[in-house]
């Protein structure tokens, strides 16, 4: 029997053979579609989308928030209950006054010039506070302190002290300077001080505006 002739096409290795075609999977651009999208969408969210809706919601929020931080701000004081707070009262159950300073004025308000000037019989008095000196012969040791009113027939005594507070400060401590201990010890040695500083004051002033000193401090340490 003879052997039937081979078709050359169906043999890959003879020549004139078409050659096989390379076959791709269609998965792949799918995959790079897909990835490509979550991609874009995700910067787009991020980056464009989100801010727009937080600065809306930012914006539509603002007036409620100011509305409520003023509401607060307006609430009346309440006690544990819930209850409206009571007003502070003093020890006798009226309502405790304004809190003062050492002046009598509103507690946080600045003093003016005249604050503690005060009309009585004798005349118009001014305080002057704090006044320190040390004692003479105490080698520093031992100093004193005083306080006192400044008596005047002259209404303006308050202007005339604070416009010359520093000249009549030192003429105090030139006083209370020049004594010793047993200076301050002895008898009737407040009512000479007084004397000494109202005559000093006068002579600082160059004129007679105070009549009288009247300790309301006298602290020896």
């Amino acid at each position: 029997m003879s052997e039937e002739a081979a078709d050359p096409s169906q043999d890959p290795t003879a020549e004139g053979a078409a050659p096989a075609k390379k076959g791709g999977s269609p998965m792949i651009p799918l995959l790079v579609a897909v990835v490509a999208s979550t991609a874009i969408s995700f910067v787009m969210v991020k980056f464009i989308f989100a801010p727009a809706v937080e600065k809306k919601i930012r914006a539509e929020l603002a007036p409620v928030e100011e509305a409520a931080d003023g509401a607060v701000a307006a609430a009346p004081a309440k006690d544990a209950h819930g209850a409206p707070a009571a007003p502070a009262k003093d020890a006798h159950g009226a309502p405790a006054a304004p809190a003062k300073d050492a002046h009598g004025a509103p507690a946080g308000e600045k003093s003016g010039k005249e604050t503690g000037l005060k009309q009585t019989k004798g005349g118009w008095e001014y305080g002057f506070p704090n006044v320190v000196s040390n004692l003479t012969g105490s080698l520093g040791t031992k100093y004193v302190k005083v306080s006192f009113t400044v008596l005047s027939d002259d209404k303006n005594i308050g202007d005339i002290v604070e416009e010359n507070k520093s000249k009549l400060k030192d003429a105090a401590i030139r006083v209370l300077g020049s004594r010793s201990l047993a200076d301050m010890e002895s008898s009737g040695a407040k009512n000479v001080l007084c004397s000494e500083i109202a005559a000093n004051f006068n002579k600082a002033l160059d004129s007679n505006s105070v009549k009288q000193i009247f300790l309301t401090e006298f602290l020896i340490q």
